[in-house]
């Protein structure tokens, strides 16, 4: 689907918006654990889960935590905030690209329109 530039300009700044509603992220992958064996071992008092495991790297140092079920769909919600938004600036950034490669080429055909052929009787006069 060919997007005229005005098209491409009013999507860019819908994607803008977009990304200025989500006000809060999470980096990481949350994976859900259990354990029940626990209960046998413990008598039925031991806890069996299922517990959140959040894992993750910030900064090049890995991260993990045990959370609880309700924190941990606070998170999942968080990461999933971060997809939609890496998306929308992967859309952003194709949208640029489309514009300026149409920009390029509109000035490579400008340049064309301006270098017109010499008429031989132009070349005769040399």
């Amino acid at each position: 689907m060919l997007l005229s530039a005005k098209e491409i300009a009013q999507r860019q700044e819908s994607i803008l918006q977009e990304m200025a509603q989500i006000r809060t992220m999470q980096r990481g992958t949350v994976s859900w654990q259990s354990y029940p064996d626990r209960a046998e071992r413990k008598e039925g008092l031991g806890a069996v889960g299922p517990y959140g495991l959040w894992q993750g790297t910030l900064n090049g140092i890995r991260f993990g935590r045990r959370i609880s079920g309700p924190e941990a769909l606070r998170v999942e919600e968080g990461i999933a905030r971060r997809h939609a938004f890496e998306a929308l600036c992967e859309e952003y950034v194709g949208l640029s690209c489309e514009l300026a490669s149409r920009e390029d080429q509109g000035e490579a055909s400008r340049e064309q329109l301006k270098k017109k052929p010499k008429s031989p009787s132009n070349r005769a006069k040399k």
